[in-house]
């Protein structure tokens, strides 16, 4: 049952539309279309159901109470932002179809704002969509964070890169555990990245979906069983998988937009081989996930009809190499980064990292002796959130290392050689 959509794909029921991509991107985007006659849909989505859902924190960190008082069987796609109105923001781990019922029913989620702390019985609105990179770790909490902390730096980086100061400065002030607040400030920024999001077309005549590629391939695809429904959340969708689609290339590489389908046809027939398992039902639905070797998504079944399909291509968590550049044509290339290359780089993400937020105050700490990570929390000078994005982002600089304590063998962040030298020329600057 669960293989009914991907079994429609390979058999030619449903159309690719033209490639499109942004200039100098690394990614690109391809439609898919089903021509009609259409069924009768027999739900319809958060969005559509405006203010007629109602969320409520139950003061637990991974159940949100929902109530649906729309009429209709509402769907809610896994990775829904829900911003917290006075408590910490949450998303849901999985897709769910809520009935029409005036009770309120528990939703499994995961907190999206680390440092927010809960209220219970505060309410919800929900906010777009988590980018792709974080729907895919929901599920275990410590992923969902340590997932936020590398997107938000990144379009930090990104966004300070590409626009004026005094257009993303207020972006550069939010924490970097703050996912919806970062998402709504980048969105809402005059610059570049953002206008090239919006160029980005979602809504074809017919369109159900897209197929997101990147140069190693398909990152991930996106469905729904009827065109209103994908016009309704397009733009949310689109904007998620914007990491991929707004990365940029050299142009030296050419990359065969023409391949695209037969790429995508391989991908599904490995995701048919994925292993389903029934994840949560009720009356009326069925949530199911896929997972493969290569390949993990989730299918969402009401009344025994397929409404929703994701796939996604499940990464490689490999350790970050520093000293290589990473470019991928056809299979991945490395090539080594020269000392005059790297030094200049280096010197610089150092400067800024020295520059943001309890950055030089971790390593005046560090200085004084080995910490643990609750030790420097009781320190205070930057919330928690922002703590571990820069204990990360220095071990990433190899400004700081985690070791075992010889006195109990507990492990604790301590400085590095380079550390050191850091925090002491950092020292001499200020005076």
């Amino acid at each position: 049952m669960v293989y009914i959509i991907i079994d429609q794909f390979l058999k030619g029921e449903y159309r690719i539309g033209k490639p499109w991509k942004l200039p100098e991107a690394a990614g690109f985007l391809v439609p898919i279309h089903m021509d009609p006659p259409y069924k009768d849909r027999d739900y319809i989505l958060l969005k559509e159901a405006n203010s007629k859902v109602d969320f409520r924190d139950t003061g637990s960190i991974n159940i949100v109470e929902v109530k649906n008082e729309s009429g209709y069987n509402v769907f809610i796609r896994k990775g829904t932002m829900l911003h917290g109105e006075g408590t910490q923001s949450r998303s849901p781990i999985h897709g769910i179809i809520i009935e029409p019922i005036k009770k309120y029913i528990p939703m499994t989620v995961n907190c999206i704002h680390a440092s927010h702390s809960i209220s219970s019985g505060s309410g919800f609105k929900a906010s777009g969509v988590a980018p792709q990179s974080v729907t895919q770790n929901l599920g275990e909490q410590s992923n969902t964070w340590a997932s936020i902390d590398r997107y938000t730096s990144k379009l930090k980086r990104a966004y300070r890169a590409a626009a004026p100061r005094n257009e993303v400065e207020h972006l550069m002030e939010i924490a970097e555990d703050n996912l919806v607040e970062t998402e709504n400030a980048a969105k809402n920024a005059v610059d570049p990245i953002s206008e090239a999001l919006s160029k980005i077309p979602g809504d074809h005549l017919d369109q159900i979906g897209v197929v997101v590629f990147d140069l190693q391939g398909v990152v991930a695809v996106e469905l729904f069983n009827h065109p209103d429904s994908w016009k309704a959340f397009s733009k949310s969708i689109i904007r998620s998988y914007g990491e991929t689609l707004t990365e940029k290339i050299s142009d030296l590489i050419e990359i065969r937009t023409d391949k695209a389908e037969q790429v995508f046809k391989t991908f599904l027939k490995k995701a048919k081989k994925a292993q389903t398992n029934l994840l949560t039902e009720n009356s009326i639905s069925k949530i199911w996930t896929l997972q493969g070797k290569e390949i993990n998504g989730e299918v969402a079944e009401l009344k025994g009809t397929e409404i929703h399909l994701s796939l996604n291509r499940q990464e490689k968590k490999e350790p970050y190499n520093r000293g290589t550049e990473v470019e991928y044509q056809t299979q991945q290339i490395l090539r080594p980064i020269t000392q005059e290359e790297a030094a200049p780089q280096e010197e610089e993400e150092i400067d800024q990292y020295m520059q943001k937020k309890g950055g030089y105050s971790l390593l005046e700490q560090l200085a004084r002796t080995p910490q643990r990570f609750s030790d420097l929390v009781q320190e205070r000078f930057v919330s928690r959130g922002t703590l571990s994005t820069r204990i990360k982002e220095a071990e990433e600089l190899g400004l700081v290392e985690k070791n075992i304590r010889k006195s109990n063998g507990t492990p604790a962040y301590t400085l590095t050689e380079t550390g050191e030298k850091v925090k002491k020329k950092t020292a001499k600057k200020a005076k």
